[in-house]
């Protein structure tokens, strides 16, 4: 290899790095912004493991340079919702809740908080697997089982932060009439006929003027795909796919279908399926 190829190749790796750096720091920035106004709930009747939960979620802000957000602590469901329900009370982002406890268990406990904050990232804290099926009704974020494995609530953690940025991440849809912000976990899917695009919410029908290769950058993240040239998906809402169609339930029941392309077929499945892992 001559010095100018060698100097070349030198220049390619310093600026991936670089570019690599860029992008880690901006992750950390975003966090750090979204961890400054935090609240994380904290319920289970046992005091061990609420001071584990607590001090082992403290060391990762730290860890990783973040600001330390408000934690919360309760002993029991009903001191939770009775001061969680308060008018004044600041909304939960996460909450890790333990499922047997006195009074009102931490599954009706999650779905109070849920009906609160919908992008509320909740993890169930039991040593009990028969409480599963129940949990994951309510879209719960993660099941944590005891005893807590420190590694496995950092990932985790980490995983929820990343979902927030998603979940809460503005996006502009510009109409004729006007401009409107809406939350990327509002969008169910976008739609082509022609010239003419449409941009369907949880609860409201947007004919948008910005065209399909706009829509697919302002939607350029994980919960996202394009099954054919006429359509972008928030797989969050997929109910089930064929070869060819799929199918798409909104929160207030709506029912919607989006074409699959049969050679983004495969594409589309293992997009699906990893994104339905990286939500257990």
């Amino acid at each position: 290899m001559g010095l100018a190829q060698w100097l070349s190749v030198e220049c390619a790796i310093g600026n991936g790095l670089a570019a690599a750096q860029k992008e880690e720091a901006e992750f950390i920035e975003k966090q750090n912004e979204e961890a400054a106004f935090m609240r994380i709930v904290l319920c289970d009747d046992d005091e061990r493991i609420l001071g584990q939960l607590k001090g082992w979620l403290w060391e990762y802000f730290r860890e990783n340079g973040l600001s330390q957000p408000d934690y919360v602590s309760y002993a029991d469901g009903d001191s939770l919702l009775a001061a969680e329900d308060r008018p004044d009370a600041g909304r939960a982002d996460m909450a890790f809740l333990d499922v047997e406890m006195p009074g009102t268990s931490g599954i009706h406990v999650g779905a109070r908080l849920q009906s609160r904050n919908p992008y509320i990232k909740i993890f169930i804290v039991t040593c009990y697997a028969d409480y599963l099926d129940e949990a994951m009704k309510f879209h719960v974020f993660r099941y944590l089982s005891k005893p807590l494995d420190r590694g496995r609530l950092f990932r985790n953690v980490k995983d929820a932060l990343y979902q927030i940025g998603i979940d809460t991440r503005p996006v502009l849809i510009e109409t004729k009439k006007e401009t409107v912000t809406r939350y990327a976990d509002e969008i169910v899917m976008v739609e082509a006929m022609g010239r003419r695009v449409t941009v369907q919410t949880v609860d409201r029908l947007y004919e948008s003027v910005q065209r399909m290769g706009e829509w697919e950058k302002l939607l350029d993240i994980v919960c996202f795909a394009r099954p054919h040239r006429s359509f972008i998906v928030n797989m969050k809402y997929v109910s089930s796919f064929s070869d060819t169609l799929i199918s798409l339930s909104a929160p207030d029941g709506g029912q919607y279908s989006a074409y699959l392309a049969r050679r983004r077929y495969k594409g589309f499945r293992d997009a699906y399926m990893l994104y339905v892992e990286t939500m257990r």
